[in-house]
């Protein structure tokens, strides 16, 4: 016990007891300053830096990232605590730049996220919708009666047939099954293809107006199309193409440490399903993702993810591409 100023302490015992005390006193000041580094620098299990955001979208929509990719980009920066950059790709070169500079996490059709999850990325998590339509959808091919229901239309009546997008495997899945022909790359038999992987609308439209014959699209876009009265049961017919798909994934990069990707996880699990309540972040994710027709998101883990490749195996690059 250090003693200080004991009215019975000599001269010798008085100055160690003194020197006693300014040691403990320094050491106290010194837990202290760390302390206080601590809560200031990143800890160890952080991300040293915060990284971005890629989300790839070919509409380029500045509202789309205001309302939905800026909010959900916060509520990620949260897991790591570390401010996180937005970046929004409207081309696959955009895109693999933005992959090159490594990304900390990616947004993306599942088709696309089919190249790059493996090395360097994990799933970390799918869309989810609304209930009734809160499972997964199916690629489903919508025709006209009056042309007839010819199998594989994108290769037997490439002109005639329109795809959803270029991205996705509710589009395109219809031709990575297992066994499927592959449609015409180029030249007068090559397919159109809409501009949107997250909105079939625009394919859906052009459709129904007589561009076209047939069209590989969403099975929730084509439900809303028939529930709306845009198509008739009378002139239009659907059939499934594929098992239910991802749709839209978010990826998380390998190097983030384990507790910030299951942070991540977490939060974006719990979109949609409490109110938010004191986090303005969360209610404004919460908001943008309805502004799509999403209601939040599901975990995706990978022996998911390896279902859905063995399910569309043709046309997946390597993953360390």
């Amino acid at each position: 016990m250090i003693r200080l100023n004991s009215p019975r302490d000599n001269g010798p015992v008085k100055g160690v007891g003194l020197r006693d005390a300014w040691l403990t006193l320094g050491a106290f000041v010194l837990v202290l300053l760390l302390a206080l580094g601590a809560l200031v620098a990143p800890r160890g299990d952080r991300p040293a830096s915060g990284g971005s955001v890629l989300v790839f979208d070919p509409t380029g929509s500045g509202i789309r990232a205001d309302l939905v990719y800026g909010p959900l980009s916060r509520v990620l920066a949260e897991s790591g605590e570390q401010p996180l950059r937005l970046e929004i790709a409207a081309s696959i070169a955009e895109f693999r730049d933005g992959l090159t500079r490594g990304a900390a996490y990616v947004l993306c059709p599942d088709g696309l996220a089919g190249r790059w999850a493996g090395d360097a990325y994990l799933p970390l998590a799918v869309v989810r919708r609304s209930a009734p339509r809160n499972l997964r959808p199916r690629g489903v091919l919508v025709y006209r009666i009056g042309a007839g229901l010819v199998s594989e239309p994108w290769r037997h009546r490439p002109v005639a047939t329109v795809v959803g997008d270029s991205f996705s495997l509710a589009a395109t899945g219809a031709w990575r099954r297992p066994g499927a022909a592959l449609p015409p790359a180029t030249g007068d038999s090559a397919l159109a293809f809409g501009p949107d992987p997250y909105d079939h609308s625009p394919v859906l439209h052009a459709l129904r107006l007589g561009c076209f014959d047939y069209a590989l699209v969403r099975q929730w876009d084509a439900d809303r199309f028939f529930q709306a009265g845009l198509l008739s049961p009378l002139e239009w017919g659907m059939e499934i193409l594929t098992p239910p798909v991802p749709d839209v994934v978010l990826l998380a990069a390998r190097r983030l440490p384990a507790g910030v990707r299951l942070e991540a996880g977490e939060r974006l699990a719990g979109l949609g399903r409490s109110d938010g309540a004191g986090e303005t972040d969360l209610a404004d994710a919460r908001s943008g993702l309805a502004f799509l027709g999403f209601a939040g998101f599901n975990l995706l883990i990978e022996p998911d993810w390896d279902l859905v490749r063995r399910n569309f195996p043709q046309d997946w690059p390597a993953a360390s591409r």
